[in-house]
């Protein structure tokens, strides 16, 4: 994170530079004729290839349903963490207002979600989670953007299980799964902004016996609430 953070700095001193060079050039004088000279754009692009670091609110829930033929029971239970990670992305004009983009990240997690059926207790926390996905913005004035994102995500999950028997099962696998938000960001200079999203997460049933628990399945879900801050380059 420090090493994105001093990179963002010097990228921006290095922007900053040319424009105070310029303003440190005195202007030719001539009374006889009017110069208009064009300067640069005043809006953001939100266009080109990014760098972002991001963290904030992950809730984690998870639903246990049980079923054996003669009883069958679900619960469900949830627990609030932190997430934190970073992300890479690309994006580009289409036309004068919309833009689109793709960008891949990598985060990790702090919330644990248990659950209890009628004979044992399962209880799951995430790992590392990949995301890879794609985003449609749009152009709010010169310094907003409005965007809508879906991605595929592959979570690594840490899985424990006690029966009644005393049986104690730890399990660790990775879980494919889907991811829809949307956002908004906000430009503090031309390349650089800050961000605020939402993101819904489902991935794919546990089949039981990968913890040790028969006739017992386990999903889980996850809703998200970041911030974070970027570069386009």
């Amino acid at each position: 994170m420090k090493t994105i953070l001093l990179a963002t700095s010097a990228f921006l001193v290095a922007a900053a530079a040319p424009a105070f060079a310029q303003d440190a050039t005195p202007a030719p004088t001539d009374t006889s004729t009017t110069t208009t000279t064009t300067g640069p754009s005043d809006g953001a692009t939100f266009t080109g290839p990014r760098a972002e670091i991001f963290g904030g609110w992950d809730r984690i829930g998870g639903r246990t349903r049980y079923d054996d033929g003669t009883t069958r029971t679900t619960t469900h239970n949830h627990k609030n963490g932190a997430t934190a990670g970073g992300l890479l992305g690309y994006d580009m004009p289409i036309g004068d207002k919309l833009t689109a983009g793709v960008f891949g990240s990598y985060t990790i997690s702090t919330a644990k979600s248990c659950a209890s059926n009628a004979v044992s207790t399962a209880c799951i926390k995430p790992g590392r989670e990949i995301e890879g996905g794609a985003r449609i913005g749009y152009k709010m004035g010169n310094r907003a953007l409005l965007y809508v994102k879906g991605a595929y995500v592959n979570g690594q999950m840490r899985e424990t299980s006690a029966d009644d028997a005393g049986d104690y099962v730890r399990v660790r696998s990775d879980r494919d799964g889907w991811r829809a938000g949307a956002g908004a960001e906000l430009a503090v200079t031309n390349h650089a902004y800050v961000k605020a999203e939402y993101d819904y997460t489902r991935f794919k049933s546990i089949p039981g016996e990968d913890f040790g628990a028969t006739a017992t399945s386990l999903r889980y879900d996850r809703n998200q609430v970041l911030a974070g801050f970027g570069v386009h380059f």
